[in-house]
């Protein structure tokens, strides 16, 4: 993945989002934990991975790779804010399901919030990359809908969303 491209368009955006919202001298990491948290229980909501008393099946691939992507967002951003970069490493494959996936993503959140390493961090990344792997998101399909949803992100700012 071209990192450097992901992180400069969610710079525009972050930058933006705060000149139109008077936010450019808040602190906003508390809330991006907990919006990154959020969005990861939409993806899990979507996948349904964790509904063992159901029988209806995952949402369509599109609408669990849009979920996904929410959440890369919040990670760039995450980064921007506390001045870290990852740089992706080679994401082994895992025998964790998707809801041990989901409970060790969260803990890493909350392990970041307690402490803003770059240890950490790439610890954030790591589990969500595992996580979409296992959704079977390639790193185009990733790229592409990161892109996809950025410029929407980007309309709706720009129409008082």
């Amino acid at each position: 993945m071209n990192w450097n491209e992901l992180y400069q368009m969610q710079y525009e955006l972050d930058l933006f989002i705060e000149k139109e919202h008077g936010l450019t001298d808040k602190n906003l990491l508390k809330d991006k934990l907990l919006a990154l948290s959020v969005e990861a229980g939409e993806l899990a909501n979507e996948t349904r991975c964790f509904k063992f008393w159901s029988l209806k099946g995952p949402s369509e691939k599109s609408v669990i790779l849009e979920e996904y992507v929410d959440g890369i967002h919040f990670l760039l951003s995450i980064g921007l804010e506390t001045h870290l970069r990852y740089d992706q490493k080679t994401v082994f494959k895992t025998d964790d399901s998707l809801t041990e996936l989901f409970l060790q993503f969260n803990r890493h959140i909350s392990e970041f919030a307690e402490a803003h390493t770059e240890e950490r961090y790439d610890q954030m990344w790591h589990t969500y990359l595992l996580i979409g792997e296992k959704l079977d998101f390639s790193a185009e399909d990733t790229i592409r809908a990161y892109k996809e949803k950025n410029e929407v992100n980007v309309e709706r700012q720009k129409n008082k969303y």
